[in-house]
Formats: structure tokens, sequence, C-alpha cells
């Protein structure tokens, strides 16, 4: 609790008299002496101070505390909940002065499972260090769990319901108060059966269509073991990693979320420690890859499961895992994976047919989106040994069947689009030798390709890689923008009347344009034409997204004062001065002009200058788009903001004026 928190403000009294007299008011601060401060309210100096032990005889009335310190004294607070957790600090405290020794539990028997539940209630109920008690005691003294499970299988045989109701209660209890150390020992061979069974009585538990737990462990989980773990400590730890997340998500999922932290904290204990042991044994490594290379499926299925794993706990430690598969030829199979998973691994099947091997037919559906799962995973976390092997010497002899094929299907297939946007990664400053490919061989034909008759699907992928490639205009990427008159071509795309890919075909746009670059702007000013007409289409309603953004882009345009291009926009548009929308539009232009004239000459001997890009956001969907054209300034803008006010009532006045037809 944040020290001099307002929930923790209460008044200090004294009983002198027969009465309670005033005598300070300020926050309740522990030190770590275990003593009670008073900080006073309007200087947070230290005025009371009192040790918290047994002999001060601390008392809760439910809303206020007590003590006897020389004289008697009394705190109160200004809400229930403040006086709470001074409470159960003073109680902690209290409780760390008992000896661990002190507890006993009562021996177990039909008769005292009541008793039993009452003394773990009570402890779980006093705080974090009576539950340390607890769970030491039951470290301490594994036969008592031995006794329970006795009992517990006693008691089915009985089909005693009302003490298999309790004996799941002891359970909770016991998981409530269990660390790291005791949830090994409770999910350990001997005891997960017991613990699993009792949780099945649990009347808080949605029964409908409920598997039971015992039930679901021994008939619907298979332990897959693709390559031998010859280490009997690392097999405890994959079963006890299994078990305590079923604990977690099935059997106490109600119940726990408030240890999810702790919970996720032991998992992923214990997987570092499995890494580890895989990193250091040669032979596991090598091992896997050979049941790959040799279509074992459930291979596969072992590293899909480990690229979830990364995916779930992010501090993994998965770049070496990565770069040691790449080594022992990783990629050289998910190659021939791939090409034979489009061929309906024909060749596969008549092999296992004549091994007399059956193989599930889902098996085969499933196998290509793993294997494209697990690239996108080695391209997400170690991208640089697949990037190798794509334009390896190699593949490069071969005319790069594997980056054709990737490139074939990615307008096919979202799985290798993700694949090919990951190989071209252009957000990085330093050199990508496979990007540098991509605009040599393949970029060009896939310009070549677009077309008024291209579906939209197929427009938009391609709006979506060239937007991912404007992002940081690298000079390979500038030149083959211009070469192929990639401006001009999304320009044209930008006529289809649909959002989404206009939202795209604007942003493209927008970061052009920032680029303030000469080349550039020759490209920009043959493309205008594009952004002249769906502007007139547009009825002016100011919340409408495509709208907004076109208005920005003349808005930034104007700020960028390149007279070659504001020359070019004019003149586009008194092209078309006979269309029943120009007056409307050309008030507006007008209006975005004549602003940002006046915000120029205010600023003229301001170090600041209208070029900076910063201030631009470009966003990825529409809702955020709003906000950014909504929400836009500059640093010239922050400088005169009442009159991007006025200039915005002007632009609503034109709106309502105008009739459209």
């Amino acid at each position: 609790m944040k020290q001099n928190s307002e929930i923790l403000l209460c008044k200090l009294h004294q009983f002198i008299q027969d009465k309670w007299n005033w005598v300070n008011t300020g926050y309740i601060h522990f030190n770590s002496k275990n003593e009670m401060l008073l900080l006073e309210k309007d200087t947070s100096m230290e005025v009371f101070a009192v040790q918290v032990n047994q002999q001060y005889d601390f008392f809760f009335d439910g809303e206020g505390i007590q003590f006897q310190f020389n004289e008697y004294y009394g705190l109160s607070f200004q809400s229930r909940e403040g006086a709470q957790i001074v409470w159960n600090r003073i109680q902690n405290i209290l409780n760390e002065e008992d000896d661990d020794e002190s507890i006993v539990l009562t021996p177990v028997n039909e008769n005292t499972l009541g008793i039993i539940l009452e003394t773990m209630n009570k402890l779980v109920q006093s705080g974090t260090q009576a539950k340390q008690v607890l769970s030491n005691y039951l470290l301490n003294k594994k036969d008592y769990l031995e006794m329970l499970n006795s009992l517990f299988n006693k008691l089915e045989k009985d089909h005693n319901q009302e003490l298999l109701q309790i004996m799941c209660s002891i359970v909770k209890n016991i998981v409530t108060v269990s660390e790291h150390e005791l949830f090994q020992t409770i999910l350990n061979d001997q005891n997960y059966q017991f613990i699993f069974g009792a949780l099945e009585y649990d009347e808080e538990m949605t029964k409908k269509n409920f598997v039971p737990h015992r039930q679901f462990l021994e008939k619907n989980v298979s332990f897959l073991q693709v390559v031998q773990i010859k280490s009997k400590e690392r097999l405890k730890t994959i079963h006890f990693i299994y078990r305590l997340q079923y604990l977690r998500d099935c059997s106490l999922a109600y119940y726990i979320d408030e240890c999810q932290l702790m919970f996720i904290k032991i998992v992923l204990t214990c997987y570092v420690d499995l890494l580890k042991y895989i990193e250091n044994s040669k032979e596991f490594l090598v091992e896997l890859i050979d049941q790959l290379r040799n279509y074992n499926f459930l291979a596969l299925r072992f590293l899909s499961e480990i690229c979830s794993l990364f995916k779930e706990f992010q501090d993994l430690n998965k770049a070496f895992i990565y770069q040691k598969l790449g080594e022992h030829g990783l990629y050289e199979i998910v190659e021939d994976y791939i090409i034979d998973s489009l061929q309906d691994f024909q060749k596969q099947k008549a092999k296992f047919k004549k091994l007399k091997l059956k193989i599930q037919d889902d098996i085969y559906q499933k196998v290509p989106t793993m294997i494209l799962e697990l690239v996108i995973s080695c391209l997400q976390h170690y991208p640089y040994n697949f990037r190798q092997y794509i334009i390896s010497e190699h593949q490069q002899v071969l005319k790069y069947p594997l980056f054709n094929l990737i490139v074939d299907q990615a307008f096919e297939n979202e799985l290798y689009l993700e694949i090919l946007k990951l190989l071209i990664d252009n957000s990085q400053d330093d050199q990508n030798e496979v990007l540098d490919c991509f605009l040599q061989l393949f970029y060009p034909k896939l310009s070549q390709q677009i077309s008024h008759e291209s579906k939209i699907e197929l427009k938009t992928q391609f709006v979506e890689i060239s937007l991912g490639l404007s992002r940081n205009l690298k000079t390979s990427v500038k030149e083959v923008f211009i070469l192929n008159q990639i401006t001009l071509k999304i320009g044209f795309i930008l006529q289809e009347r649909n959002k989404i890919l206009q939202t795209k075909c604007l942003q493209f746009f927008k970061i052009m344009i920032l680029q303030r670059d000469e080349d550039i702007n020759k490209e920009i000013i043959m493309a205008l034409p594009n952004l002249i007409t769906p502007l007139l289409v547009y009825k002016g309603i100011r919340e409408n997204l495509i709208y907004s953004q076109l208005l920005e882009i003349i808005k930034i345009i104007y700020e960028g004062a390149n007279q070659n291009i504001i020359k070019s926009l004019e003149q586009e548009l008194k092209i078309w001065e006979k269309h029943s929308n120009y007056l409307k539009v050309h008030d507006i232009i007008k209006n975005i002009k004549n602003n940002c004239m006046k915000n120029q000459f205010s600023t003229l001997n301001s170090e600041t200058k209208p070029q900076q890009q910063i201030n631009y956001n470009v966003v990825d969907n529409e809702i955020d788009l709003f906000k950014s054209v909504q929400g836009h300034s500059t640093n010239l803008h922050k400088q005169s903001q009442k009159k991007l006010v006025d200039y915005d009532d002007d632009v609503e006045i034109i709106s309502k004026k105008t009739k459209i037809d």
C-alpha cells in the first residue's frame, strides 16, 4: 500500500477520564522494525509510534483498532477498508511471533475431519504468515497427506458424500497455501490422484458435461515422448508442469485466479530447467531433427507445442533452440514438408501404405498449418538462419525455389503471407539481404500482376506489402517504388469502393508525402488525380474516415510548402470545376491553405520546421485512424490552437451550407 494513501487516514484518540480525546490525525505506516507509526497529515512527520507485539493487547472491533501502550489508545479510520488493511498487517506481525512448531493438526479419521477443516480455515483466514505455517507443517509431516489419501479412498468405497465434500474443502485449503515445493509434493505420482479425486466433489464447480478429473487425466492425456528423455528428474518435471497447469486451468480455475502470477512463475521456472536440459543435451535436438526428417509427424507436433510454449512464456530463451535447430538442418526439412504438403503428401501416403502404417486423414490436414506456424515462430524469434537459407548459394543456383513458392502462395494463404512479411521485414535499419532479393526479383513481378481486373484480396495484400516497405524508405525501396510507379498504382487502387483498402492506400500516401523528397514528389504529382477523385465523391461528412484522412493529406501537402505539388494539386482540382461538389471541396481546401499560410507566417522566425514528420501518425486500424485525424496537430498548430478551432468551425459551416447531390 502506498505511503500516505488516503485509505490509511485515521484519527488517534487517547482514553482519559472516561472519554476519548483526539490526539492527532494522520496516516498509518509500518517500518522494518514492526513499529506502527502515525505520520501527521499536513507535515508527514512522525508523531506517534508503538511496537506491534502481544503485550499491548491490540483489539479490532470491525471499525476501529484499540491497544494499551502506557495508556489506552484508539484509531478511528475514515473507511472500514483502511481499518481492515491495518488490522491485517498487525495480525501478520503478531503471527510472526508464533513458533512454527506450535501448530498441530488433529489426527486423521472420519470423526475429526470436520475439526481439521475448521482449523485449516482459521489458518488460511489469518494471513500470510499463518498460511506459511500450515504449508511448512504439511511439508514436514508428509505422512499427514498419506493419511488423508488413505481416508479419501475409504470414503469413496463407502460412498460417504458428506465427508467427501469436507475432504474436498480440505484439499482446496492445501492448494491455497501451496507454493512450489508443496505443489511438487501434492502433485507427485503418489498424491495427484488423491488431489484431483477430492476436487471431483467440489459443489461449487459446474457439473454440466463434467468429465471427472481422474478419468480425463488417465484416458485423454498421453505423454508425447518423440525423443527419449533419459533424465528421470526431467520426466517428473514434465508431468508436474502438466498437472499444475491442469489444476490451474480446469480443476480450480474459478478458485485460484488471484494466484495466477505464482502459477506462471512456477511453470516458467520448470520450463527454464527443461530448456537447459535440452541445451546441454547434444543428442536430443539431433535425434529430434532425424525423427522430423523421417516424416515422424509426432516430432513436428512436439516442435509445434514448443512454439506454443514460447508464445505463452515470453521470457524463455527461445533464440538458442531455433539457432540449434537451424544448424542441424531444420530448414531443408521444412522446405521438403512445404513442397510435399502442396502435393497432398502423395509420396508419403504411398510410402506409409507400403509399410502398412495407417495415418489418419486429419493429420495430413493439420501438418501444413503446423509446419508454417513453425516457420513463423522461427522468423519471429531468430530470423537470421532461415533468411540465410532462403537466399543461400544452393537456392540461388536453383533460382530461389523456396522463395518463389512462398511468394506464389502468399496471395492464397494468410500463413504464407505472414511468412513473406517477416522475411522482408523493413523495420530495422540493418541490411536485410532477403529484402534486397525480394525487391530485385519478386516485387516488380507482383506489381505487374496488379490490374483493374485483380481481386480485392490481391490488391489489399499488395498494398499491405507496399505499406510495410514504405515505413522505412531505404534507398533500395525508393528506387524500386519509382522504377515501378508504385505510387501511381496505389492511386488507381484507391478508387476501389472498399473502406479498408482505401484506408491502407491513404496511409501509404501520407508516408510518401511526408518524405519531402523531390523524386518522390514527382511520383505524388502523377498520382494527384487519384486523390482528387475520391475527395469529390464524398459528401463532406466530417466523421467519415476516408474523407478525414484525405483532408489531412491535403493539410500535409500545404504544410510541406512544396510549390510544385501545391500548384499541381490546385490545377488538378480546377479541372473538376463543373463537378456538382466542386465548390464545397474548393472552399474547404482554400480554408486549409489559408490556415497553413497564417501558421507559416506566425512562425517565420521560429526554429520549428513544418516538414517535421514526428507529429504525423500512420495507424493500422480505422478507429485509431479517425482519432489520429481528429487529434492531428503539428508544432505549428500547437502555437495557434485557437486558429485551428476556427478552421474546424469553418469546415463545419461549409458542410452545412453546401447542398450535395
